[in-house]
């Protein structure tokens, strides 16, 4: 039996709570949520507490809410949610600098977190691996970087390096702010993509990446953490230095 709720906001605290267990798919899509009678007495609350906290869900596209009818549970993911609220801060904002400038802080944040916890996964090495393919197509691309006129070659070298940064996102357990980033990311990488970048700056980066790799790989935790802090503070640094 869940205790009486004591919040300033049973409705928000009904409606996390419920959210919980549909994304952890105790109720699944296609199944009926306890009535609104049932809710009130489990959580110690009020039917117009438990009618708020379903408007909650519904907008977040979780239920669907019928007169008459018990909630049905429609998803068990904020996939909707997510890009919904993307597509409006993009629309309202690009190009927002300061939006642009939290999502860079956003990637910095579930890099690092999933470069640690990477380098202490014991089934690492798949992951690992994709890394390393990415570190190897880089390098082959150098020789052709370095007059800086090859434009095929360069777009191919930015190309896999944003593709070596996704890889390091998509081993975090963190699903919520993974989609959220994915959602975004295509605007951070536009913006991105106007950085300038000399030969000796992208050779200088793919040796740190080669060094991560290899960290990781050894599973050197603090070294893996400071080498991804270090590029992406180089990239962070060069990105607000841009005039939009």
């Amino acid at each position: 039996m869940i205790l009486p709720i004591a919040s300033e906001t049973k409705s928000t605290m009904i409606a996390n709570k419920l959210e919980e267990m549909i994304l952890n798919k105790k109720y699944k899509a296609g199944e009926n949520l306890p009535s609104q009678h049932t809710l009130a007495t489990q959580f110690g609350a009020s039917s117009r507490s438990v009618r708020e906290a379903f408007k909650n869900l519904e907008a977040k596209g979780l239920i669907e809410v019928k007169q008459g009818k018990r909630a049905l549970v429609k998803s068990n993911n904020l996939d909707q949610f997510v890009e919904s609220l993307s597509i409006s801060m993009i629309r309202n904002q690009t190009p927002d600098k300061k939006l642009l400038t939290d999502l860079m802080q956003v990637r910095t944040t579930i890099e690092v977190s999933a470069t640690r916890e990477l380098s202490r996964d014991p089934s690492r090495m798949l992951i690992v691996r994709s890394l390393d393919r990415c570190c190897s197509k880089m390098e082959r691309l150098l020789p052709s970087l370095e007059s800086g006129k090859d434009t095929e070659a360069i777009e191919q070298f930015k190309q896999t390096d944003f593709e070596f940064h996704a890889t390091l996102i998509k081993s975090n357990d963190n699903a919520i702010l993974t989609s959220i980033y994915e959602n975004l990311a295509p605007q951070l990488y536009i913006a991105l993509d106007r950085l300038p970048e000399s030969y000796n700056e992208q050779k200088k980066k793919v040796n740190e990446y080669r060094y991560l790799v290899e960290a990781l790989e050894n599973g050197q935790t603090d070294l893996a953490v400071a080498l991804t802090l270090v590029s992406l503070t180089t990239i962070k640094d060069k990105f607000e230095s841009l005039k939009f």
